[in-house]
């Protein structure tokens, strides 16, 4: 039988996997010299593994946060005009979802972190071909995770819009969550990006996880991460760039299915926008959208 152990503990999602071990001394040590709250977990395999979580922030209820002008003016005013406009949509679409679920459901899990937006422009191809553009701002974007929640929603629509910049008549196939098209094909995107980007961050954890002889990692949402399947024995900067490439990948295949769905074959080959031209298209683009639809 598979040995699991959970990433995020299972009674508190705001704690997340920081350290292993078979001892109990070596973890009730690392619990000592920990500046975060925290919690243990001893799994109880033939050979017994303590892991030991920390949570940095409580989780929030959507309904705690303010989304007025003046919240989100006093948090985008350092960035480049680009950010701003980036941001400022963004947090509109946060808010769609929002709307469209249960507030009381929806969580937010950490704070929101605008200045990562504009790192996540300076990491695209801007003006390469459209499948790369579109895909590289729907990762850059994940993988800065600079909003609360939905990042992976907020980051579909931003590929859609880079589409859409390109050619405003574009349509973009169904990826509402709720329906049977996103249990196709959207889904296994989103699970594979999940993974990808855990792994990304915790290759040195896992490792010695796996050194423990611990098979699987399961995240929230049920996602498992099978250890066997990952290099992880690599310096941990190594590890943020090379999964950062397969995080880029993986979102290009993603925007060409896309645009493969929607029979749109004859934008795989176009070139696609210059920054200027997405930001334009966000700020004057946009004005009569209703983003409820995209949730």
């Amino acid at each position: 039988m598979a040995r699991l152990v959970f990433y995020h503990h299972p009674q508190a999602e705001n704690f997340s996997l920081k350290y292993s071990s078979a001892s109990v001394a070596e973890i009730l040590s690392q619990r000592e010299q920990s500046d975060e709250s925290t919690k243990l977990i001893g799994y109880p395999f033939e050979t017994p593994v303590y892991v030991l979580y920390e949570g940095d922030s409580e989780i929030e209820s959507a309904q705690d946060i303010d989304f007025d002008q003046q919240w989100l003016s006093d948090r985008i005013r350092d960035l480049p005009r680009a950010g701003q406009v980036v941001a400022f949509r963004l947090v509109e679409l946060l808010e769609a979802a929002v709307d469209v679920r249960d507030e009381d459901e929806f969580r937010l899990y950490k704070e929101f972190e605008p200045q990562k937006i504009q790192q996540a422009l300076d990491h695209v191809s801007w003006g390469a071909p459209l499948p790369t553009v579109a895909g590289e701002v729907m990762s850059n974007l994940i993988l800065r995770h600079s909003l609360p929640n939905a990042n992976h929603r907020t980051g579909i629509a931003m590929l859609q819009f880079c589409i859409e910049s390109v050619d405003p008549d574009f349509e973009m196939p169904r990826t509402h969550v709720d329906d049977d098209t996103w249990r196709e094909w959207v889904d296994p995107y989103i699970i594979d990006s999940k993974r990808l980007i855990t792994v990304r961050r915790n290759n040195l954890r896992f490792k010695q996880l796996e050194e423990l002889d611990v098979d699987l990692v399961e995240r929230k949402d049920g996602i498992q991460i099978r250890l066997a399947e990952f290099e992880l024995d690599m310096h941990w900067r190594e590890a943020l760039s090379q999964y950062a490439e397969h995080h880029e990948s993986h979102c290009t295949d993603f925007a060409q299915a896309v645009l493969e769905r929607a029979e749109r074959d004859d934008l795989l080959d176009r070139q696609g926008p210059t920054k200027q031209e997405f930001i334009t298209y966000l700020e004057d683009g946009l004005v009569e959208r209703d983003f409820r639809e995209m949730f």
